[in-house]
């Protein structure tokens, strides 16, 4: 039998309990196996998640920096891998699925530069009578962890747009894959780990919509 493709918490490959089948829309055949997550493995990396925020939001500017050039170089290196990868599971031709590549990039590029740009700014306040030296600080913060959910049609970019924006802001995040195209997700978490996103920055969960759904709900009702 194929060996199930691991899910991914705070740094470790995972084996689930149980598997689901991937299978390519166009051929109907059966392009791999991912393990799914039940809820204890879903508690643990909602937990793994929540105490990677406080390291995540300390790192500097420039290490998020790097980190996310280094994705983005990562990905091109292996873009083919990740561009077939798309259209085995999601159908997609080949020409849409570098697009796709090429536009995920072009994300974690941009990112790494407003990684540098985001801390805050200064505000001039003599536009008030009586503040003619003074000038205001904005300040921004992390606010993790977060928690993203993404679609089947875009199985890379929709989880740049996630992942790309809270590493910037240094935040973790934890990925919940759409069950039709997990494997392009899984892949990145791969590519994160080596670019070095720490433990837990980063944990990537396949699991079933159902348990999604009650883990939201769990989430939102205590924020």
């Amino acid at each position: 039998m194929q060996e199930s493709r691991p899910f991914l918490v705070h740094g470790q490959w995972k084996q689930g309990q149980i598997a689901a089948p991937v299978v390519d829309p166009f051929s109907g055949k059966l392009v791999a196996r991912v393990a799914q997550a039940t809820e204890f493995d879903v508690d643990q990396a909602m937990a793994s998640t929540s105490s990677t925020a406080g390291p995540m939001g300390q790192l500097p500017s420039h290490a998020r920096y790097h980190i996310l050039q280094q994705v983005a170089a990562l990905l091109h290196q292996r873009r083919d891998e990740f561009a077939q990868t798309i259209t085995l599971e999601a159908g997609k031709p080949i020409t849409d699925a570098k697009r796709e590549v090429s536009r995920a990039i072009q994300t974690f590029t941009v990112a790494a530069e407003e990684a540098r740009r985001i801390p805050g700014e200064v505000i001039p306040l003599d536009w008030t009578p009586g503040f003619d030296t003074h000038v205001g600080l904005l300040r921004r913060f992390p606010i993790g962890p977060i928690l993203g959910i993404t679609p089947f049609n875009f199985p890379l970019n929709l989880v740049a747009h996630k992942v790309a924006p809270a590493l910037a802001s240094g935040n973790s995040i934890l990925i919940k894959p759409a069950p039709q195209t997990p494997l392009t997700a899984l892949l990145l978490g791969e590519v994160a780990l080596e670019a070095g996103v720490p433990p837990g920055g980063l944990n990537v969960v396949p699991c079933d919509n159902l348990l999604a759904e009650r883990w939201w709900s769990i989430r939102d009702s205590s924020c």
